[in-house]
């Protein structure tokens, strides 16, 4: 579906994919935020034409299973860049079309650059608070006039999230997305309104019709994706579990903040599942079609069995709320800081299935069980 993709620029890893892994699962939040069009919705049907990306990773900032990582650059990259481009307490970060615009009139070394502000992500923010910088700059051009025009929106979405959690850590560090740029990233007589009137005549000559990187990654591959990567079933008939990287390392920077000011937040990253045990009909398929195995099963030897559920390790995909057959699952955007720091996870308890599972007559007895009434019998 999406190693079109899969380049120099973003690395692709199918198995993640919440759509991949259930074609049913609702999430096309890559589709919602490609820049370029490379990546679209055509039809009800996920499109991709590998030859429009521009590599500039707003794919894997909104990702919620690290599908897809940026590699254009990569996060360590990035990070490293920000800290040698760094002034103080502050680092700048300049999108493509402003170094451009600039030419000349930046110093070199004095902001990070990428190709979109869409790029910058909550772990690199929350890094460099731990690393003591108080203000990261995201400077953008004439947003309304550049092809990577969407990738706007995804900047401001990370920068109102990463506020909301450093706040919350108690961390005044905070991240601001900006068209001036800061005097300390211009050269020796130039000062902000200068560079202003530079963005300005730029932008009035750039239609935005062009790509920020014509050349492109290098890809060829392009094309609608009704094929699915195979996904194997593990031992105890759940899909394979996995972490993001990037959610472990705000995290494991929070944690280093110190400990959390306030009992619960809302957050784009983490959520948490509640599940009306009225319509629950134990199938626990939920935990089945997890990603990260913040659903999990138990079973007891007294005979309980459930789930259990650790907000730090859902990404709220929607992947147990689309596939619960009963639409027994509700999944909120806040979560309880004592759980993300903790690993806690809640308990739900479920009752007996009406249908033993795992012998011959499975199919048989749940017809009966859903065509009650009706008289079915076995040859």
């Amino acid at each position: 579906m999406l190693e079109g993709v899969d380049g120099a620029a973003v690395r692709v890893r199918q198995d993640r994919c919440a759509k991949v892994r259930n074609r049913n699962v609702e999430c096309l939040r890559c589709a919602e935020a490609c820049t370029s069009g490379c990546i679209a919705l055509v039809d009800g049907r996920l499109a991709v034409d590998a030859r429009k990306c521009v590599g500039c990773g707003t794919c894997a900032t909104v990702c919620p299973t690290c599908a897809l990582e940026a590699r254009n650059p990569a996060d360590a990259q990035l990070e490293q860049a920000c800290l040698a481009a760094r002034q103080g307490d502050e680092v700048a970060i300049a999108c493509e079309q402003v170094r451009r615009a600039l030419s000349g009139l930046l110093v070199e070394g004095r902001a990070a650059g990428v190709v979109c502000l869409g790029r910058v992500d909550e772990s690199l923010v929350c890094a460099l608070a731990v690393k003591g910088v108080r203000r990261v700059r995201l400077v953008c051009g004439e947003c309304s006039r550049c092809a990577q025009k969407p990738g706007l929106d995804t900047a401001r979405l990370v920068a109102a999230e990463a506020n909301g959690l450093l706040a919350a850590w108690g961390s005044d560090a905070r991240v601001l997305v900006t068209r001036d740029v800061p005097a300390f990233a211009l050269a020796d007589g130039v000062n902000t309104d200068t560079a202003r009137r530079a963005l300005d005549a730029y932008f009035a000559q750039e239609r935005g019709n062009e790509p920020v990187n014509p050349d492109g990654p290098d890809h060829a591959a392009s094309g609608s994706s009704d094929a699915f990567a195979v996904v194997r079933v593990m031992k105890d008939g759940t899909l394979p579990h996995f972490l993001p990287n990037r959610r472990e390392r705000v995290l494991d920077s929070l944690a280093q903040l110190g400990e959390p000011q306030v009992d619960a937040l809302a957050s784009r990253l983490w959520g948490s599942v509640v599940i009306d045990g009225a319509r629950c009909s134990s199938c626990r398929m939920c935990a089945t079609f997890c990603p990260t195995g913040a659903i999990r099963k138990f079973d007891d030897e007294d005979g309980a069995f459930g789930v259990l559920h650790a907000p730090a390790d859902c990404v709220k995909c929607g992947s147990c709320r689309d596939i619960c057959p009963e639409g027994a699952i509700i999944l909120r955007d806040e979560a309880r800081t004592a759980f993300l720091t903790s690993g806690a996870a809640h308990r739900y308890a479920m009752a007996p299935r009406p249908v033993q599972l795992g012998n011959a007559q499975q199919i048989v007895n749940t017809m009966r069980e859903r065509m009650k009434g009706t008289n079915i019998f076995e040859r």
